[in-house]
């Protein structure tokens, strides 16, 4: 994720928002977040040294997998749920937001957007799995197993009545106005459940 992208959460974010971070990293990010907002935050990681990374810092982090740390909080126990990077890293990307709008009354999500030029080009002139400076590894090595783009995301939203309360597309340096779909590199929405079609779906 580029740091216009973790900019632009802080912006969203106000002061002293309760916060869950899922998939905390290092705790770069969560630790500017507690320190910038005055939030209180809280973060789920996987990999143990990180986790350890992260309590060195003074964070309040939970080694674990991200389906599996939810069930430990309460209902909208949280007024953000942060996604950033990692919602096309889960297998069940619907549970996952099912549990995330239990536990938060706003969830933010940042993805790649796998419909970029560069992407587009790379597909159309090699036939192989792209690899650019948003998706850097190669397809065996990528955490990634879910690729959409900006107009599949949208198609989502609507199809499972998740409202995009605000959106933003990046480039590598800078926000997209243009035709999105094609130039952006990055997005980033907050979403809140408008209706019962993403918790009510089997």
């Amino acid at each position: 994720m580029t740091e216009l992208l973790y900019d632009q959460v802080i912006r969203w974010i106000p002061e002293k928002a309760r916060v869950l971070d899922l998939g905390t990293g290092d705790g770069t990010f969560l630790s500017r977040l507690v320190r910038e907002n005055k939030v209180q935050g809280v973060g789920v990681e996987k990999e143990p040294d990180l986790v350890a990374g992260c309590i060195e810092k003074g964070l309040v982090v939970h080694q674990g997998d991200i389906m599996d740390g939810l069930d430990q909080y309460a209902v909208s126990a949280f007024d953000y749920v942060l996604l950033l990077g990692t919602f096309q890293e889960i297998g069940t990307p619907l549970d996952l937001l099912r549990e995330a709008f239990r536990v938060g009354k706003k969830v933010i999500i940042a993805y790649t957007n796998f419909a970029h030029l560069g992407i587009r080009l790379q597909i159309m002139f090699y036939g192989r799995s792209p690899i650019t400076r948003a998706l850097p590894h190669a397809w065996y090595t990528s955490p990634n197993l879910h690729y959409f783009s900006i107009h599949d995301f949208d198609q989502f939203c609507k199809r499972f009545g998740l409202r995009q309360i605000e959106t933003e597309i990046f480039g590598q340096k800078r926000k997209i106005r243009f035709l999105p779909n094609l130039f952006g590199v990055q997005a980033i929405s907050i979403l809140e459940c408008t209706d019962q079609r993403l918790l009510a779906e089997d």
